[in-house]
């Protein structure tokens, strides 16, 4: 896509950091220097691990921060219905960029990533997504960008030009380092991990019980191209298009001849 056609897009930025993230504030420096005509529209707070929901059961309010930049007091998925529905329903964005997420959204975190929720949501409506993530070190805080600033637009750029498939977002993430020590990018599989799930029972000052949900994995398979071996082994950049719609054909014919006789 020519420069002259990018400047004439319109780009949605939003993320499940919260509109005041250090990651958010990147991705909307690189979505400026493609075209003037970006829109930020992103939780209000943090909604990190919302995956796809969606709120019906409050209102959601909207305050507009400074022009062009409004925050949500919903989900990631809840910002791009909003940005579609009311804040540009004149005209929907070309593009949705979401993040920049603190932390990679590789293998099955993808499942539940507020970032990618976001994309799935945009994508659903038929409008190009991408999902940008940064990964991190444990307990460690994404403060600048600047491998990000450096790779993203020409990625963006490319993957303007291509023909891109209805119902598919793609989710790209960035490995830790510097500029220099990038090996490149790749197209890669979803990893598998076996994730395993804590809850920890605690005590208020009341003596009331609480709940804290907390993840780690005991194993993953490792294969060639998967995102995790491809960005955390070999230091690339990755790109996995993924499908919002959640059928599995494969196993569909042995379904229908199984119910094929009376039940």
């Amino acid at each position: 896509m020519a420069n002259n056609e990018l400047s004439k897009l319109r780009i949605l930025v939003t993320n499940d950091d919260g509109i005041n993230s250090t990651g958010i504030k990147a991705l909307e420096r690189i979505a400026n220097s493609i075209t003037p005509d970006v829109w930020t529209v992103a939780p209000s707070v943090n909604h990190s691990g919302r995956a796809f929901s969606l709120t019906f059961e409050s209102i959601l309010r909207v305050d507009e921060l400074s022009p062009r930049r409004f925050a949500v007091s919903g989900t990631p998925a809840d910002c791009t219905y909003i940005a579609l529905g009311e804040i540009l329903k004149d005209r929907p964005p070309d593009l949705v960029l979401s993040g920049i997420n603190n932390g990679s959204n590789i293998g099955d975190y993808v499942s539940f990533s507020g970032t990618v929720g976001a994309t799935f949501a945009a994508a659903s409506a038929g409008i190009k997504a991408i999902a940008v993530s940064q990964d991190v070190g444990p307990n460690e805080q994404m403060t600048k960008c600047p491998l990000i600033e450096h790779y993203l637009p020409n990625i963006i750029k490319k993957l303007l030009g291509f023909d891109w498939p209805q119902d598919v977002c793609m989710n790209i993430n960035f490995p830790r380092g510097a500029v220099g020590d990038v090996c490149g990018v790749r197209i890669a599989r979803q990893g598998r991990m076996q994730l395993k799930w804590h809850v920890d029972r605690r005590l208020d000052p009341s003596g009331s019980p609480y709940f804290w949900l907390h993840s780690d994995f005991t194993n993953r398979s490792e294969f060639d191209n998967s995102d995790i071996q491809l960005l955390e082994e070999k230091k690339m950049i990755t790109i996995t298009p993924l499908l919002c719609r959640h059928e599995y054909l494969d196993c569909m014919q042995d379904l229908e001849e199984l119910f094929s006789a009376n039940v």
